[in-house]
């Protein structure tokens, strides 16, 4: 089953879009999750090193159960429509909300403040009263069940630890809706390019189906030329190819009729000779007449044979090199010849032309009254014989120097001989 070219090249440029648009997701999601994770890793240190300066600033005057207590006062209050009652765990289960008093997403930052000595100074409310983190600096952990990122910084004199923390899922949350909007950009994108893949390669396509159009419209008697006309490049090479052919294949055909035209130019007088014969044998009244009659006739037969044989041989010869072979002639000429003879000569004389004419030649016969004279001429627009080598070239077996054709340079000679005869 033939394949359309449409949906070849849609298929291939489908699938080879697929890959750029999955690829370049893959990659831009990569960028977003380590930008992401750059962006809050920052915040985290930062927060830890904010908590930790101020307080070394008030360090001696800080009363931290105080602080705690204004912590625990001024902590994140749900609105009337969230239940009191709701551990802290289910709270952190709730779907990003802004309240009168913040934003929910506080209960998944915290941090803990520890002295020297292994006491807890400080805590956010969302963290447990344990070491969330022994590692310095960045460290994942797990608190409550869920996953989280921590950073932890020790003052420079050494009496403070401050540990900052922040669930995964904030980060997550936020890759998952950058991403979420590109992944349903490049859904909507991908129909997008295969609508305009479809037309941009149906409008490409167009000049083939013109070319089509024109190769249709062909037939034996309309050989002409494919037009052309904004046809791109690679049509144009196709046209031209397609040009050129027709061009031969209209040589040929003209070169089949020449032949049919000539050799039924060519049977006409031996055919009709032949009837002449035939109708005199089946009228004789005797049996010498009869016999003679059928003498001729056979003999008309075998002349029409050799001469189709003849035609039939040159015309392949000639189509070899797609030389055209072109015939004129007077009517009614009469010349006292040898018919053996002078087809030795036309013969001869045609096949030395066909022989030294390049490929894609011209041959011209004609044949014409003048005054008493019958004057034959076989023209070709061949390399010609130097005006120096024109006398020796009816010697026999003298061939022109630097010629490849074959022979055995006994052609001309044997013309001359007729001639003379």
């Amino acid at each position: 089953m033939a394949k359309s070219i449409r949906s070849i090249l849609i298929r291939r440029l489908l699938i080879a879009t697929l890959f750029l648009v999955g690829g370049g997701a893959w990659l831009i999601y990569l960028q977003v999750q380590h930008e992401t994770e750059e962006l809050f890793d920052a915040q985290l240190s930062r927060s830890a090193r904010l908590i930790l300066s101020l307080v070394q600033a008030d360090r001696g005057r800080l009363e931290f159960s105080n602080i705690q207590n204004f912590l625990d006062q001024n902590r994140l209050v749900p609105e009337q429509n969230i239940d009191f009652d709701k551990t802290l765990e289910n709270l952190f289960h709730e779907e990003a909300e802004e309240l009168p008093t913040g934003h929910i997403y506080e209960t998944k930052l915290g941090f803990q403040i520890w002295d020297k000595d292994g006491n807890l100074l400080l805590k956010s409310e969302n963290i447990p009263v344990t070491e969330i983190s022994q590692k310095k600096g960045f460290d994942n952990t797990t608190i409550l069940g869920e996953k989280w990122r921590v950073f932890s910084l020790t003052s420079h004199d050494g009496l403070y630890r401050c540990i900052t923390a922040e669930r995964l899922d904030v980060r997550n949350d936020l890759i998952g809706e950058v991403f979420g909007g590109l992944a349903m950009f490049f859904v909507l994108l991908v129909p997008v390019l295969l609508t305009t893949m479809w037309f941009a390669i149906s409008r490409g396509l167009q000049p083939l189906q013109s070319l089509t159009s024109q190769i249709q419209s062909r037939g034996a008697e309309k050989l002409d030329s494919i037009s052309e006309n904004n046809a791109p490049l690679e049509i144009k090479t196709i046209t031209d190819a397609l040009n050129q052919l027709l061009s031969r294949l209209g040589n040929a055909l003209d070169r089949e009729r020449r032949i049919v035209s000539n050799a039924a130019h060519e049977l006409r007088t031996p055919l009709a000779a032949v009837r002449l014969h035939a109708e005199l044998a089946s009228k004789a009244t005797n049996t010498a007449d009869r016999e003679s009659s059928i003498k001729q006739v056979l003999a008309g037969i075998d002349r029409s044979t050799h001469l189709v044989n003849q035609l039939l041989a040159l015309a392949p010869q000639a189509e070899d090199k797609n030389i055209t072979i072109s015939s004129s002639h007077d009517q009614d000429i009469m010349a006292n010849v040898d018919e053996t003879s002078i087809r030795l000569l036309i013969r001869n004389l045609l096949s030395n032309a066909i022989n030294y004419t390049p490929e894609g030649g011209t041959i011209a016969i004609n044949l014409h009254q003048d005054n008493a004279n019958s004057v034959l001429t076989i023209v070709d627009n061949g390399p010609g014989i130097p005006v120096t080598e024109r006398e020796r070239v009816f010697d026999r077996f003298y061939r022109l120097k630097n010629h490849e054709e074959s022979g055995c340079g006994i052609g001309l000679s044997i013309v001359k001989n007729v001639v003379e005869l």
